[in-house]
């Protein structure tokens, strides 16, 4: 762009903001000369041609650190006014920086979900937006996207949404009995938990086939036991962190079954005949952060189990290990004193009866139950022992002090070694 050139609205590379908008009058040669709008502070930021900044600030660029020195494009109005996509495909000007403002706006105007392609990039918003998950919205996106039959792309229909991607996985399930695979990925509190939640919870919801009541409730068994099966692995798996409450601290693969009935229905019936329901489900376990349950900081917390566990009723508790009764958070070095005995709303007393509901309705009741909390008293156990050189062998070590550990031997169906009591 020469000097008589028009006046055009960019992106800036910013230190602190990675991007922001300026107005560029002219450039000549590998300089550029730009007003930068100032606001008041980074989330009033927009693309709004400076008409709600506090000034105009006159600057040169150098071009030289811009790709083919050319100055990265807004995608505004001939006024300088953000045009916002919920597809990004269809963004004019296609770079970091426009889809970063373009997310941006969309997160500010409440819609945390938008489009690119096949993929949904959902923004956490921090906070529950009611509207946009209620039965009336599930039954929406799974009647357009799957049992409605509309021309062209039915998605143009609705608002980018994870409903979209649970909806149409089912579809390709469902009617072309392809397996589908769904990959939630993102940092630490981005929402990736509760993400596979909802899609869990909408994937159950469309089998239901084309419906128009939005109340209609869920009463099948193994729906319930396989939507019950995500705050279950939370307690064993999932964490206080600085950022989340409920954070996993581990990666999982899970896997919904579906059983078709007849392949032929599936693949060349109408949509009435389609018979694919929900019948079960495996998850498998992986890349546990097992470091989380021996430290964590002041401000965070290991796994929610075992304060589950130690807010239990002393009956229960005891049962499991009599050293557990009367025990607190700070009786055991892998826990101390807690941050917060509540997550998301719930105390961890009442968090402990729900999971123990869960588990008795998979089947983990009795033996099974009792053998799986010993096992975790044990790893509370073994977090207060403190070691030391052994004097007589450089290369190997020693329990600091026997005095203040009984053990016995007891058989629990196999001979295993279980402490039975610790002082503290």
């Amino acid at each position: 762009m020469g000097k008589e050139g028009k006046s055009a609205f960019v992106f800036l590379k910013d230190p602190e903001y990675a991007w922001i908008p300026a107005k560029l009058i002219r450039s000549s040669g590998n300089v550029a000369d730009v007003e930068i709008p100032e606001y008041a502070d980074e989330q009033s930021t927009i693309c709004d041609g400076g008409r709600s900044a506090k000034k105009m600030i006159d600057a040169e660029v150098d071009l030289s650190d811009y790709n083919q020195g050319v100055l990265p494009m807004q995608n505004v109005d001939e006024h300088g006014r953000m045009k916002c996509y919920p597809d990004m495909v269809e963004l004019p000007f296609l770079h970091e920086a426009a889809i970063l403002y373009n997310l941006k706006k969309r997160h500010l105007d409440n819609y945390p979900y938008t489009r690119t392609g096949d993929i949904i990039i959902a923004v956490n918003p921090f906070q529950w937006f009611t509207k946009i998950y209620t039965e009336s919205v599930r039954a929406n996106y799974a009647n357009k996207l799957v049992w409605e039959d509309h021309e062209g792309d039915p998605r143009k229909l609705v608002e980018p949404h994870v409903y979209e991607i649970s909806a149409l996985s089912y579809k390709g399930l469902a009617f072309k009995g392809e397996d589908q695979s769904i990959l939630v990925s993102g940092e630490s509190g981005a929402g990736k938990t509760e993400t596979v939640k909802i899609a869990m919870n909408h994937i159950a919801s469309v089998q239901r086939g084309l419906t128009s009541s939005s109340n209609e409730s869920f009463t099948d068994p193994i729906v319930s036991r396989v939507m019950e099966s995500g705050p279950l692995l939370e307690a064993f798996g999932n964490a206080k962190t600085r950022r989340n409450d409920n954070s996993s601290r581990f990666g999982k693969y899970t896997q919904l079954q579906f059983d078709q009935g007849d392949k032929g229905v599936a693949q060349y019936g109408g949509k009435d005949s389609i018979k694919c329901k929900l019948a079960g489900s495996r998850c498998e376990v992986y890349l546990l952060e097992k470091n989380r349950i021996t430290y964590h900081d002041s401000a965070e917390r290991t796994y929610h189990i075992f304060y589950q566990l130690i807010a239990a009723p002393d009956s229960q508790k005891g049962a499991f290990w009599s050293g557990m009764k009367g025990t607190t958070n700070e009786s055991f070095r892998y826990i101390g004193a807690s941050c917060t005995d509540t997550i998301e709303g719930m105390k961890d007393k009442d968090h402990w009866t729900k999971t123990v509901e869960v588990l008795k309705s998979i089947g983990v009741t009795g033996d099974k139950l009792n053998t799986l909390f010993e096992a975790i008293c044990i790893v509370l156990q073994l977090g207060n022992l403190s070691f030391m050189k052994d004097p007589k062998d450089d290369d190997r070590s020693v329990v600091r002090d026997k005095k203040r550990v009984w053990s016995s031997r007891k058989s629990y169906g196999r001979d295993r070694t279980r402490f039975d009591r610790l002082s503290y």
